[in-house]
């Protein structure tokens, strides 16, 4: 079988979930597939003057529930759902080297951790409604809409959160937002000592944090949430937005993009083997100059930068 035979909405949906929050864990003949939908409030709600409010745990659960009915068939295993402190986990065991479990580990590269998952290049050619719920799970994982991700005027943003590791993962979902689904990105807040914390001493590694890229909500709705009590704040948000907004949004493109107001100071953070190598040593003045300089070429072929093999 054809890796690209075995791609349908289903798969792309799971393999979205697993490249922003999905681990392997092999140990003996036990393989077992761990999905994390980590939340840090107990309660989440739209705008403040909203009356949606809802108890996330319990809402990651349900929706969980419609979620592990939809790959029950496809994994050939049964999944559970467990709980933790501030965290909802799917877990699907495998006690043999099904095709599914082997398929999977194919379309991540053998890699086992969202610390290093890349999009496969099959993706990239898939047609728009796999692709399309291929970043729904992607963001049903990754995603918590709320009224804090806003901007300097108050317009509110989705944003979807790449933990520090994976440098490659927001530069590739990027791609097919605008040039695939033609869904405008606002920028990415990379998580690099120069865009967090400019003025910090060296060695505070506060500047280590997630990756955040951001969306305005009303661009976003062409995508949506297959959670449902993330789709219902999406959907409130995304009216207040087109209520106040005076301008349309413009994609996100780092090749014509200026610094202003002048450059940052340097960091000596900046050589920390925190940073992967291609960006080690650099100085940044401003995100669009981490996306040229992570392979970000907007609209144009080229190969996928490799960073993850530079350490060994």
């Amino acid at each position: 079988m054809l890796i690209n035979d075995y791609m349908d909405n289903d798969v792309a949906y799971l393999l979205g979930m697993i490249m922003v929050r999905g681990t392997f864990h092999i140990k003996q003949d036990v393989r077992r597939l761990l999905i994390h939908f980590p939340y840090q409030l107990m309660e989440v709600r739209g705008l403040p003057s909203s009356k949606l409010k809802f108890n996330q745990e319990t809402e990651i659960r349900l929706s969980l529930e419609d979620v592990r009915r939809r790959i029950n068939e496809l994994l050939e295993v049964n999944v559970d759902i467990e709980r933790a402190t501030n965290e909802v986990t799917l877990k699907a065991i495998f006690t043999k080297n099904t095709m599914s479990w082997r398929n999977l580990r194919l379309l991540c590269n053998n890699k086992v951790s969202y610390n290093e998952f890349v999009i496969p290049d099959v993706m990239f050619n898939m047609p728009k409604d796999i692709q399309r719920e291929f970043i729904r799970g992607i963001a049903d994982a990754g995603a918590s809409p709320s009224y804090s991700d806003r901007d300097q005027v108050g317009l509110q943003r989705i944003v979807i959160q790449f933990q520090n590791p994976n440098w490659i993962l927001p530069i590739q979902v990027c791609k097919i937002l605008q040039e695939n689904l033609e869904v405008n990105v606002q920028h990415i807040l990379w998580g690099h000592p120069n865009i967090r914390t400019p003025d910090r001493d060296e060695g505070s590694g506060s500047w280590a944090k997630e990756h955040r890229l951001r969306i305005y909500a009303e661009d976003f709705v062409s995508i949506g949430f297959n959670f449902g009590y993330k789709q219902k704040i999406l959907e409130e948000l995304a009216e207040y937005n087109l209520t106040n907004r005076r301008h349309k949004t413009k994609p996100c493109n780092p090749k014509i993009k200026k610094v202003r107001g002048g450059g940052k100071p340097s960091h000596p953070d900046e050589k920390s083997k925190k940073i992967p190598k291609c960006l080690r040593g650099k100085h940044f003045d401003a995100y669009f100059q981490i996306c040229q300089a992570l392979g970000c070429l907007q609209g144009k072929a080229g190969p996928q930068i490799e960073i993850f093999e530079e350490e060994q």
